[in-house]
């Protein structure tokens, strides 16, 4: 093996003990010992890692980035994480240096030949210590514990609203997204197989254009610019959180961070957060959560300084945002199970609860009650 050079497609024993080789050659961390894989997450492959150094234990995170990923995106989302650091934003786990004094590190991943995208990046955080409590599609938060997320969301928005960040994300901010979405479903609809994901797929195709179309349509170019844009976490949902009794102790996953609307944030954590998942209800939004995560939210900015609580605009969008949310997720699952190897069983669920959150959304009685939700939260 070439030194600086990751071989891919190794059994996971090799692999592991190439990331040990990466840590001890790039970080003075001490002793390492022990290095497990962490299975949660669907995109990077991350790490837990333990040290000895004169006597002290240590404790990390070590994840290696996902394939493709481009260095002004490592840029961007450490530049996030930097800032909030010299903020006192303290949930945050800071990045650790390398001996060169970079927060990555960059190796070429052997395919062969050169391409674009070979670069392979890595990075060690220090570990956030609390409860890893919920997933991203079991999100069966607390009264108590949504208000603090909340809380949490307002005080990440006002501590990057004067970000100047460093690189950037590739991925179109979310009015030029949605159409890029109904690109792929019409191009994953011709590679459709036989599957019940398939099946369910094509079924529902109809309706998720229309949704697409209408949502897009819904959303007034100026009206959008007009929005406060700030670097959105853009995957804020409880299973990017840790816990400690009732309180938030962490929030993590900044790599899907980019510049864009806030209140396209507040409309995918109400996504992420007030949903059911379970029974016939499943992809219903829980109007009583919704209130409560706009309100903590609104109430959070009041007290911070540098950014107003959602405007007057914004509050009219929200209920485009929710939708063009869930479009979100819906993209990512899609984009998922047909150029990757996933399980059909759990990415039908995923699917099943975007398209019947898009029937919920779409009934206007249920438009009328959320957009009074809104109204009644934002002045509570």
């Amino acid at each position: 093996m070439k030194p600086g050079v990751i071989t891919m497609g190794k059994n996971e024993a090799m692999v592991t003990e190439q990331f040990r080789d990466i840590i001890a050659k790039n970080y003075q961390i001490g002793d390492l010992k022990r290095i497990e894989k962490l299975q949660k997450g669907y995109v990077n492959i991350s790490y837990e890692v333990e040290t000895l150094k004169d006597g002290q234990k240590g404790r990390y995170f070590f994840r290696r980035y996902k394939d493709g990923i481009k260095e002004e995106e490592v840029q961007f989302e450490h530049a996030i994480i930097g800032h909030l650091v010299k903020k006192d934003f303290g949930l945050v786990a800071p990045l650790v240096r390398t001996r060169d004094g970079r927060t990555y590190v960059k190796q070429l991943r052997h395919t062969g030949r050169k391409e674009n995208g070979d670069d392979v990046f890595f990075s060690l955080f220090e570990f956030l210590s609390g409860d890893d409590r919920y997933t991203w599609d079991h999100p069966d938060c607390s009264d108590t514990e949504l208000r603090k997320a909340a809380a949490v969301l307002a005080q990440y928005h006002a501590a990057v609203i004067d970000l100047v960040p460093e690189g950037r994300r590739f991925e179109p901010k979310i009015l030029h997204l949605l159409p890029v979405a109904a690109e792929n479903v019409r191009a994953f609809a011709k590679r459709a197989g036989s599957t019940e994901f398939d099946a369910y797929f094509l079924e529902n195709l109809d309706l998720i254009l229309d949704v697409i179309d209408l949502t897009r349509r819904g959303m007034d170019e100026k009206g959008y610019k007009e929005m406060i844009h700030l670097a959105v976490h853009g995957d804020f949902h409880p299973g990017n959180l840790k816990f400690q009794n009732d309180d938030i102790a962490g929030l993590f996953d900044f790599d899907w961070t980019k510049m864009d609307a806030r209140c396209f944030d507040v409309g995918l954590a109400i996504t992420y957060f007030c949903t059911t998942w379970d029974g016939e209800r499943d992809g219903d939004l829980r109007l009583d959560k919704a209130a409560g995560l706009v309100k903590a939210y609104q109430g959070a900015l009041t007290h911070l300084k540098g950014l107003p609580p959602l405007n007057h605009n914004e509050r009219q969008y929200l209920p485009a945002m929710i939708n063009a949310s869930n479009i979100y997720v819906l993209n990512w699952d899609l984009q998922d199970f047909y150029t990757k190897k996933v399980s059909p069983d759990e990415y039908l669920r995923y699917l099943k609860h975007s398209v019947r959150f898009m029937t919920w959304l779409e009934d206007e009685t249920n438009q009328n009650k959320l957009e009074r939700t809104i109204r009644d939260a934002s002045q509570g």
